[in-house]
């Protein structure tokens, strides 16, 4: 049975073990390098094409599957005990972050989702950061608009801290055991609440590490707070096209 085949680490996040096998990996990264360098902006949110193939392989197999739909059960579950109406299709990320984007890292922030699975698909270079997720201990437990829209507006505004006051925050915060450093392994499937599980990030030193990030059940309380920054990004995107065009 697929339960004989997860544990928990830490409490809050569910690991489940060897889902993508290595021929799998290397033929989704060999996806990723076809397009790799022409990516803007460079963590890959505009790889739109090459982030549903890389889903569309994944769910070709059936232990991925299995995966996902348990995942969202159990998801599916909470919600309904916390009266949540949730609604919206999956939302798929593919990121690839290197030691040339240090503002993609140590951001800790919620989701806006409540269920997020995070696919290791390569690993940066073993070094004091590589990428690996960091999950905070004490889930929130007040969930309302209001509360979420100042929770999500609060973290937006540290992330404008330089990189080494965000990394000396998370080293503070392991060193106090207020979080957990989870070894992302490509091949593992990594579960949790992110709505109300903060986390974060650790930098890349070398090498890339390549992530596809799945977001379900979306409960609808971001009040419009996230088409912020979707817009800030579009407009972003429309001048880097513009340049490219001109050049």
């Amino acid at each position: 049975m697929l339960e004989d085949d997860t544990h928990i680490v830490p409490p809050g996040v569910r690991q489940y073990e060897n889902v993508v096998p290595r021929a799998l990996l290397d033929e989704i990264n060999a996806t990723i390098d076809e397009t790799r360098d022409s990516w803007q902006p460079a963590d890959g949110r505009r790889a739109t094409q090459t982030t549903a193939r890389v889903v569309e392989l994944l769910r070709q197999r059936g232990e991925f599957l299995r995966v996902e739909q348990q995942a969202r059960a159990t998801s599916q579950r909470w919600a309904v005990q916390k009266g949540l109406k949730v609604d919206g299709e999956p939302l798929c990320v593919l990121r690839c972050i290197n030691c040339t984007l240090p503002a993609q890292s140590h951001l800790r922030h919620y989701d806006s989702h409540i269920l997020t699975l995070l696919v290791p698909l390569r690993s940066a270079h073993g070094s004091g950061e590589n990428g690996d997720l960091i999950v905070y201990r004490q889930p929130r437990h007040m969930l309302s608009a209001a509360t979420n829209v100042m929770a999500k507006a609060w973290m937006i505004a540290l992330r404008r801290l330089p990189l080494a006051m965000r990394r000396a925050q998370t080293q503070r915060d392991l060193s106090h055991q207020r979080c957990d450093r989870i070894v992302c392994v490509p091949g593992n499937v990594y579960a949790f609440n992110g709505f109300v599980t903060r986390h974060a990030n650790l930098h890349v030193e070398r090498g890339e590490r390549r992530t596809l990030i799945v977001h379900y059940h979306d409960p609808g309380m971001t009040a419009g707070l996230r088409v912020v920054p979707r817009i800030w990004r579009a407009m972003r995107d429309r001048l880097v096209d513009g340049r490219s065009k001109q050049t």
